[in-house]
């Protein structure tokens, strides 16, 4: 692929609206005899149009579960309750980014409704990743993780409710941001509700730039005073040998250290994943219940069991997981009193195969994006190359949703 970046989209739509076109038209095409249906669940390259704004002319993605005026947002499922239904307006961010000028030009497949880590779908095919054969993107937003980084758009959107963006940026090479629960989520079919966010994927910290500022509607550098504060928890019994190592080096870069406030932090990371998986199961088993009684048998079994866990918690469980939650907001709260940001690992390791994708990878990687999900954080994704083409990536979480610290950020790793 011809690797396009924002600017270079727009200059082209801006000098020839029919050749932009085409390009859109035979990038979607090119990803869908690649990959049938295991990327793209709706080619929506005939209604794209050249729109005003500061992304006019930007073509991006949207993941499936977004509406998108005239489609079914069946969430990568085959259950007719949702395949049959056709959206009647847009999702509050597709609405949004229209405004700003984007042009959606494809909806994109995912694990199925947004439950898994991995990219794996038994209905449509399991997403690979773009450049390492044999390898998945990560999940759940890998359509849109997988089409960035192939070069086919500059943008992508996605949800992250426990790392969703965060580990396929980081196994596709890519910048993302998660933002926080509830914010555009209108038109978004969830998984559950307290811990969903939307967020976008790029290629480079350039065009991750260029949407956060037509986004928030901030210009480069112009609120941030002094340099940005912040500290790094790497767990290394977390992560393998050789992503300790290498993140070492780019912690060591910035001259980040874990201080002695993040040793709680690290205690409280054994039960993390735990507590969000009570408390997510749970938020999903409620949305799911009905449709699991009618239409049981059409669900990916391994999601099915993810979601049936929220039916058997008993309310001590439940309880437990509460003030767990509750605990690791307190701890963020208290270490953004004094610190801008705090860097953690997003995955133990690099992308793996089928075979690989293991119950406990996804637990382990849930201990490193478990807090920020409980802690309901903002978080930005910055991928670290290893030897080999492979990546991860280090999430700089932060304290409220805004431009100006991952602006900040973003130019503060420009050499990573």
């Amino acid at each position: 692929m011809n690797f396009k970046s924002i600017t270079e989209w727009a200059e082209l739509a801006a000098e020839d609206p029919v050749a932009w076109k085409s390009a859109i038209t035979q990038a979607i095409g090119t990803c869908i005899g690649n990959t049938d249906t295991a990327v793209v669940s709706h080619d929506l390259s005939e209604q794209t149009f050249v729109g005003n704004g500061p992304l006019a002319g930007v073509p991006y993605v949207a993941k499936e579960l977004f509406d998108v005026k005239g489609f079914p947002s069946h969430s990568s499922s085959v259950l007719p309750v949702v395949t049959e239904l056709k959206a009647t307006k847009h999702s509050a961010i597709v609405e949004r980014m229209q405004t700003l000028g984007g042009s959606c030009v494809a909806k994109t497949q995912m694990n199925e409704f947004a439950y898994g880590l991995s990219g794996e779908n038994p209905h449509y095919g399991n997403c690979p990743h773009p450049s390492l054969s044999g390898c998945l993107t990560g999940g759940s937003s890998s359509g849109s993780a997988h089409m960035v980084a192939a070069g086919y758009v500059p943008i992508g959107l996605g949800t992250d409710t426990g790392g969703s963006i965060r580990l396929p940026a980081a196994w596709c090479g890519l910048y993302g941001l998660r933002t926080v629960p509830e914010y555009y989520m209108d038109g978004c079919f969830p998984l559950a509700p307290s811990f969903d966010t939307v967020g976008w994927f790029t290629r480079t910290a350039e065009d991750l730039s260029i949407v956060l500022r037509a986004w928030f509607e901030s210009n480069d550098g112009e609120i941030i005073n002094g340099p940005l504060k912040g500290s790094a928890v790497l767990s290394e019994a977390l992560v393998d040998t050789d992503v300790y190592k290498r993140l070492s080096e780019v912690t060591g870069s910035l001259a980040l250290k874990a201080p002695e406030e993040t040793a709680a932090l690290e205690a409280m990371m054994p039960d993390c994943n735990q507590a969000f998986n009570i408390l997510q199961s749970g938020e999903a088993y409620a949305i799911h219940r009905e449709w699991l009684q009618s239409y049981g048998d059409l669900y990916d079994p391994a999601v099915k069991a993810r979601i049936l866990r929220g039916a058997n918690w008993s309310s001590d469980e439940v309880e437990w997981a509460l003030r767990k939650r509750s605990e690791v907001f307190a701890w963020f709260e208290s270490y953004f009193e004094n610190y801008d940001y705090l860097v953690m690992p997003i995955c133990p390791r690099a992308s793996v195969k089928l075979a690989d994708a293991t119950p406990d990878l996804r637990e382990k990687t849930l201990r490193l994006t478990g807090p920020a999900s409980l802690a309901q954080k903002p978080a930005l994704t910055i991928p670290v190359t290893l030897l080999g083409n492979q990546t991860v990536g280090l999430q700089f979480i932060f304290k409220q949703l805004d431009a100006a610290v991952p602006l900040e950020l973003l130019k503060l790793c420009a050499n990573i």
